[in-house]
């Protein structure tokens, strides 16, 4: 008896939270009783689930990033117990994570890729890396403001092609504390994924890194940031429905349903007490004395 007890204080706390909503969401239901005005109650709700239509930079996005992730990539695989070697074309989105490494930027209007992204795909594809050559080291300044790190990356890949291309960081494409205080890395950084991705062996020429655009990476947290509080409005708006359907389902000692119930002397009788008919009839006197306020 006791167990029982506090599991329905729980369920009534649950239901007194949500007061408000179900009294609206009810309310809607006493409105809509012919089958046209619960039909288009209907049409409604589903509507304000809907996804909003897409925007033309939706489906710049969506272009965008079907391309990279269905672009073409030769995989180097090793078999350790036989010693050998084969290749295999598996695409982008075979290998990274399509969900942490690779995003849109609304503002570069191009797909941005992360380090560890980029990693996996050196990985995959065997490439190395033989020769970085420093062009400008950082003490070369003659001032901390006029700071910069130039240098040229060497690509090899399996098939014994090369790339080379230049990474540069300064104060100006650095601004930031954590770039601006590890110049070299970052040079290394650019100069390496550049060589790479601009490649005739991989072909990913419009692709940027994201250590070539520092601004893309709050612009991703911000993205991320809303995802996540569309995502919990759709739980509370799912949590805030099951409340109500469940209020619509409690009956009286005598099966009938508590909420059907419009006799405001039977439903004060019922309010006597503790339980959650109790609560209910009490929650429809409520709704009722509002109605009747709104009516006058």
């Amino acid at each position: 008896m006791a167990r029982g007890k506090k599991k329905e204080e729980a369920f009534k706390k649950e239901i007194l939270h949500n007061e408000e909503e179900t009294e609206m969401q009810i309310d809607k239901k006493e409105i809509n009783k012919d089958p046209k005005n619960e039909e288009e109650a209907q049409n409604e709700e589903s509507n304000a689930t809907e996804e909003p239509l897409e925007t033309e930079e939706d489906k710049a996005e969506k272009r965008w990033l079907e391309r990279i992730l269905t672009h073409p990539i030769k995989v180097l695989e090793k078999n350790d117990e036989l010693k050998t070697e084969s290749y295999v074309i598996k695409t982008v989105g075979q290998i990274i994570d399509t969900e942490q490494d690779i995003w849109y930027s609304p503002r570069k209007k191009k797909p941005i890729i992360s380090d560890p992204g980029t990693k996996k795909l050196i990985e995959a594809t065997g490439a190395t890396f033989p020769k970085i050559i420093v062009i400008e080291k950082q003490s070369d300044a003659t001032s901390r403001d006029r700071e910069q790190v130039w240098i040229e990356a060497t690509v090899l890949f399996p098939d014994g092609t090369t790339n080379e291309d230049y990474g540069i960081a300064n104060r100006m494409n650095c601004p930031d504390p954590i770039s601006g205080a590890n110049l070299p890395i970052m040079a290394r950084k650019r100069g390496m994924h550049r060589a790479f991705y601009r490649s005739g062996y991989i072909g990913l020429y419009e692709l940027n890194d994201e250590n070539e655009v520092l601004e893309a990476r709050g612009e991703r947290e911000e993205r991320q940031y809303k995802m996540l509080q569309e995502k919990l409005k759709q739980q509370e708006l799912k949590n805030k429905k099951l409340v109500n359907q469940m209020c619509k389902e409690i009956k009286s000692p005598d099966g009938e349903l508590v909420w059907k119930i419009n006799d405001q002397s039977k439903l004060t009788q019922l309010a006597k007490g503790t339980s959650l008919v109790s609560y209910l009839a009490l929650l429809k006197l409520r709704h009722l004395s509002k109605k009747e306020k709104a009516n006058s």
